[in-house]
């Protein structure tokens, strides 16, 4: 018996917990009985294959616990019905398991439902459900922009609460600029002043050329620091009108002409603007034929103009409408008239006001009326003029001698500062040949992988990205409210949806890419390979990071520490992110215990892949 209690002792240190005592108890026994119920000494083979099978069964029993443990987690934060930061998420996989928690059918686009998983795919089914059910006003049309913007507000606040303090500290950090230093300025050399050479005066020049100052002569070749000045404004309005006829027949260009010279336009713009808008209304419109040409501007026009702001780009789409409907749906006829209302805009807009004629605003008729006559008074005598002269004595002016000494004020010389330097040059990390310098740091002054500023850049094009998708969203709300089943609504809507799919994919990778590199200059800084600080992170980047670092270190000489705080910045005060990495690492098949402030992974587990 005594071998038995040693045994017991062993395995129970090992699989006790998540395994219970009596099953162990149990299962020794059946390797030490023989089929009379005889006691018998177990053999290595007999061993080896019961420690097989107790792995098995801890390894499903961590598994329940977790699965259980996460899903109270859901229920107690308040945010059963939101998307949560899935295993999934990382990049380089492209499955998706934020629907897992709810299992629906796609609803038709046609419907507010439909519009919303269209638009936000990442939301579960239940949180888009209910922020319809909590937006449905008495009277009146559901504002569709109004709840997306809720949603978006609301997934913000999770992932800020899901980071915690430190995640918003680092963003901080980020976004300030380093500090700059003072350079004391050199002494400057004593160089001798280059006299001016004097301008030749002609002493006897029969034409007197030395009288008149040189022309300069503008050539073609020659380049203009300005723009080239227009010689006849009529002119060029009568080449516009004639440039635009040809997108528009078969309207002659005095029909364009007569709203160029119009005083109810203030600008050429506004002029080719209601010009189109009433040739629209002059026939019949066929939208529904014409939603694949428009579709297709759009992709031409949005990738080209997507320096304007939000109200020139709302412009630039309502443009597009029109010239597609103008031209009845010839797409380069379209796509030469928008770019030309574009060069107009612009031309209003930054006040060259070189094309075309711009009138000034008609002031508004004075309606009041002159009673009684107007006062006449005598003209001025010539003799008070006189006397008027006279009396104002004449200022006496004192030259002094050209021959007396004068005093001249001392000039004062500009003060010159120090100039000042940014603690970090970009030049400076890479060498003659445009190679990055070995060593050079990454974009929080640390070492590790990535350039200098090479976070900062990934922090701002993830921020364009998302400025870029709200952009998108607006547009589709507000496309799809305006249409219905047979108007181009639903299907522009659709592209807009689409469009900020792709932008939201964009920025998800970016920000497991600034994840991963703060995360791990934060652990080449400390010294500790073995050990990975994830704070300031949510679950999905979390996760992404330690696959990633898990795929670069090596686990046979020292496990991987993995710190996930104690959860005390999280909701409720429980940890967010390890339930979630542990839950992602054992269904890849990794060894993971547990400790007060995060976890230890020491290898994969016997079997897996």
């Amino acid at each position: 018996m005594g071998l038995q209690s040693t045994l017991f002792d062993q395995l129970q240190s090992e699989f006790c917990p998540p395994l219970d005592t009596s099953l162990l108890a149990a299962l020794i026994a059946d390797i030490e009985c023989d089929n009379n119920g005889s006691f018998i000494e177990p053999s290595s083979t007999a061993i080896a294959n019961l420690r097989v099978s107790l792995t098995e069964l801890a390894a499903e029993a961590e598994t329940s616990q977790l699965s259980e443990q996460y899903a109270n987690l859901n229920l107690g934060s308040g945010y059963s019905d939101d998307t949560t930061s899935t295993p999934s998420a990382y990049v380089g996989d492209t499955a998706t398991s934020s629907t897992s928690g709810s299992i629906s059918s796609q609803s038709s686009f046609s419907s507010p439902l439909g519009f919303l998983q269209a638009a936000l795919p990442h939301i579960k089914y239940d949180r888009l459900n209910r922020a319809l059910s909590d937006a449905q006003p008495g009277d009146g049309e559901t504002d569709m922009w109004d709840i997306v913007a809720g949603i978006l507000s609301e997934e913000q606040i999770r992932e800020m609460e899901e980071r915690g303090l430190d995640g918003l500290e680092d963003a901080d950090v980020m976004q300030d600029e380093p500090p700059w230093h003072e350079v004391c300025s050199k002494k400057n050399k004593a160089t001798a002043k280059k006299k001016k050479r004097s301008k030749p005066t002609a002493l006897t020049d029969i034409r007197q050329q030395h009288r008149y100052t040189p022309v300069r002569s503008i050539s073609l070749d020659s380049p203009r620091d300005g723009p080239v000045p227009i010689s006849d404004r009529w002119t060029q309005l009568s080449s516009l009108s004639t440039h635009i006829s040809t997108f528009l027949p078969p309207y002659e260009p005095s029909f364009f002409l007569s709203y160029f010279h119009s005083p109810s336009y203030s600008s050429p713009y506004a002029a080719l603007c209601s010009a189109v808008s009433n040739i629209n209304k002059s026939h019949q419109s066929d939208v529904d034929n014409h939603i694949p040409i428009l579709v297709n501007l759009l992709d031409v026009l949005l990738p080209m103009y997507e320096h304007l702001n939000s109200d020139e780009q709302s412009r630039l789409r309502s443009d597009a409408e029109l010239c597609v409907e103008a031209t009845q749906g010839r797409g380069d006829d379209a796509l030469e008239l928008v770019k030309l209302l574009r060069e107009l805009d612009t031309d209003s807009s930054s006040g060259y006001l070189e094309m075309g004629v711009y009138h000034l605003p008609q002031p508004a008729p004075s309606h009041e009326k002159i009673s009684g006559p107007l006062k006449s008074f005598p003209p001025p005598s010539p003799l008070s003029l006189k006397a008027r002269a006279a009396s104002v004595p004449p200022t006496a002016v004192h030259k002094p001698s050209p021959y007396q000494w004068q005093s001249v004020k001392r000039q004062k010389r500009p003060e010159r500062n120090p100039q000042l330097l940014p603690i970090r040059i970009p030049a400076y990390t890479r060498d003659v040949n445009g190679m990055k310098v070995k060593g050079s740091g990454n974009g929080i002054g640390k070492g590790g992988k990535g350039d200098v500023g090479e976070i900062g850049e990934y922090r701002k094009r993830m921020k364009e990205s998302m400025r870029k998708r709200d952009e998108m969203l607006k547009e589709a709300a507000l496309m799809w409210q305006r249409g219905n089943s047979k108007s181009r609504g639903g299907e522009v809507a659709m592209y807009y949806a689409e469009r900020a799919r792709e932008l939201q994919e964009m920025a998800k990778k970016d920000a497991m890419h600034v994840a991963y590199m703060t995360v791990d200059a934060r652990r080449v800084a400390s010294n500790e390979c073995n050990t990975v600080d994830l704070h300031g992170t949510t679950a999905a980047e979390a996760i992404y990071v330690v696959k990633e670092t898990l795929e670069t270190i090596d686990l046979t000489a020292k496990p991987l520490k993995i710190i996930t705080g104690r959860g005390s910045h999280s909701v409720n005060q429980v940890s967010v992110l390890k339930p979630a990495i542990r839950m992602a690492l054992i269904e890849d098949g990794w060894s993971v215990s547990s400790w007060d402030a995060g976890l230890i992974v020491r290898g994969r587990r016997a079997g897996a892949s």
